[in-house]
């Protein structure tokens, strides 16, 4: 890439992020390194380290821009052709077609000679993964880093990517039907009071950890009328107590699918006083569908049919 067509990318590396920034009341998203010196014209050549930025992508119909995604990305596609049916965008192509990609690796750890030799314009990367976006960033490849934590800050990372990649009203699209869905769930629970809400014990893919404020997963709770039993908790990730748990009482437990079994979790010790064991009411959610991406409706219409089965049943 020449100077000139490098300062292009660059332009619209910031144009997106300064459109992140304005809807989500702060910088979700940023750029660790400007491409100054790289061959290539324009973000035509992506590598994905976030499987939530991986499914944006197929969503609006740039999935021929990847040349590179982590072993998350192809897991979610492992996880079955089900999981991506009903959700909004073009994810009919990604279980099939991911596997036409180069696996990278973890996200943690990925192959740097690999990435290298993909010329990517562009990788999309978490924010927690710091050595290794510095890594790459002093490659001179530009990392845009993502960190939404609420659905306003997922229509925000729909809307960079859609910018990075022009796919604009494509992703607005997706957005769109998103914003239609939420909304059709959200009336239906508008006038619960709080004695009508489950109380829901949500858990991680490690023993009592959870999700507290700030975590979008905590807001789909609260849109799907529950109410989370760590929503005040002072940290993102809390891990809670056993004894804790068992005195919230929660109606509604959720794990997450690569975590505990149900079975494991109604027979743990002393929880089979919690009346979300009595009641059967303890569920396993694809975790595809409680990630930063377009198939958290899917997760939300889970929750609500589970949280209130006589509304959404």
């Amino acid at each position: 890439m020449n100077k000139s067509n490098a300062k292009i990318v660059y332009a619209v590396i910031i144009v997106a992020v300064i459109i992140g920034s304005f809807g989500g009341g702060y910088l979700f998203a940023k750029v660790l390194t400007p491409e100054t010196g790289q061959e290539g014209t324009s973000v035509e050549r992506i590598v994905s380290l976030s499987a939530a930025c991986t499914e944006i992508i197929y969503a609006i119909g740039a999935g021929d821009k990847l040349v590179g995604v982590d072993q998350s990305s192809v897991d979610y596609a492992l996880s079955g052709n089900e999981t991506f049916e009903g959700a909004p965008g073009q994810l009919e192509d990604y279980p099939v077609d991911i596997f036409n990609k180069t696996n990278v690796g973890k996200a943690s750890n990925p192959n740097m000679e690999l990435i290298v030799s993909l010329h990517p314009d562009i990788v999309f990367a978490w924010w927690y993964n710091t050595d290794v976006n510095k890594r790459i960033g002093d490659l001179g490849i530009p990392v845009v880093t993502v960190n939404p934590q609420n659905v306003s800050d997922v229509y925000n990372l729909i809307k960079t990517v859609g910018a990075l990649v022009g796919k604009s009203v494509e992703a607005d699209a997706v957005i769109s039907e998103m914003e239609m869905r939420i909304d059709a769930i959200a009336e239906k629970v508008l006038n619960l009071i709080n004695e009508e809400k489950p109380l829901v014990y949500y858990e991680l893919g490690t023993a009592l950890k959870t999700v507290g404020p700030g975590t979008f997963t905590n807001e789909l709770i609260s849109m799907a009328g529950g109410i989370n039993i760590a929503a005040n908790e002072s940290v993102r990730y809390p891990i809670l107590s056993n004894e804790y748990i068992i005195e919230k009482n929660p109606d509604v437990i959720v794990v997450v699918s690569y975590g505990a079994s149900v079975d494991e979790i109604k027979n743990r010790e002393g929880w089979q006083n919690i009346d979300a064991v009595k009641d059967d009411r303890v569920y396993a959610i694809e975790s595809g569908w409680v990630t930063a991406s377009p198939r958290l409706v899917l997760g939300l219409e889970q929750f609500a049919q589970w949280f209130h089965p006589e509304l959404f049943g």
